[in-house]
Parts: structure tokens; sequence; C-alpha cells
């Protein structure tokens, strides 16, 4: 693996095992749906989704077609578990195989608001790894309040379950 690659990797495998133990610790709850925060939950999760996949079709070169970063028919948990998966892989895998001058290459990214900005592969990965964090940090603070099952999801427990996997 590049030297230089491995931090981004890192924060991109980390990001979809944070999110496998967020979908999980819901998937737990009885009756997620009917819990009180259970809304706010789906649609903050629905908005990682959707940024998610604007920025993967930034990196794919093509057309995201969203013109918001909500989608129109709010999913349920189990689709966006199965689509936070599908996603997360996508990243992981994508990250892997970019090379530097193709993370480094400079894109103009259009925002569901119309405006432009020009990112490099790199700092769009990034911005999607960070703004992940910051909801899940949402999520997290919605099931405090109400008294949902939290967990740990840190960079030290990820690497901790790494270090006991092999």
């Amino acid at each position: 693996m590049n030297p230089h690659l491995q931090p981004l990797q890192t924060l991109v495998t980390h990001t979809a095992w944070a999110n496998r133990q967020l979908f999980a610790a819901l998937r737990d709850v009885d009756s997620f749906e009917s819990q009180k925060g259970a809304d706010l939950i789906v649609r903050v999760l629905d908005h990682v989704h959707v940024v998610s996949r604007i920025f993967q079709a930034h990196l794919q070169g093509v057309s995201h077609g969203y013109t918001s970063t909500q989608s129109a028919v709010l999913p349920t948990l189990a689709e966006l578990d199965h689509g936070s998966e599908l996603i997360d892989r996508w990243y992981v895998d994508t990250t892997a195989s970019l090379g530097p001058e193709e993370l480094e290459r400079p894109r103009d990214v259009r925002f569901t608001d119309g405006k432009v900005v020009t990112m490099t592969a790199a700092a769009m990965i990034l911005h999607v790894v960070t703004h992940t964090i910051h909801h899940r940090g949402n999520v997290d603070a919605v099931m405090y309040q109400v008294g949902l099952p939290r967990r740990r999801d840190g960079l030290p427990e990820f690497l901790v379950s790494r270090a006991s996997a092999t």
C-alpha cells in the first residue's frame, strides 16, 4: 500500500466499520421505528447516505441527479443499513484503488444548491468521512437523549478490533 494513502484508507475503513457498529446497535433495538427519536435518526442517516452517493457520483465523474441532500421518500432503517454497507464498501475499495495522481487530480463539484467548487478525489473522500463522523455523532446524541443503547466506535476501538481479528 502507498504510505501516503494509508491514513486516508484507515479513515475510510474505520468509517465503514463504525457504520456497521451503529446499524447493528439500531437493529438490536426492539421496535426501533416506534422508539422516540427514531424518525430523526433515520433522517440523519438518510442525509449521510445521500451525501455519500452524491460524492460517489462526483468521484465517478457522472451526474448524481440529486436536487437535495435528503431523499424525497424517507427509506427504512433496513434500506439505509443495506445502502450504507454497499456505499461504504465502495469507498473502501475505491480509495484503495486510486493512485496518488488520481487522488490529487482537481475536479469540479456541483453541490445541490448549484454552487461549484474544485476538489481533489482525496478531499472528496475526506469530506465524506468527516461528514459521516459528524452525523454519526448527532445520532449518538439522540440515542443518548432517548435512552437507546449506544456503542463505542472510535478509532481506538476500531484498531483494537482489527488487532484482535488477526
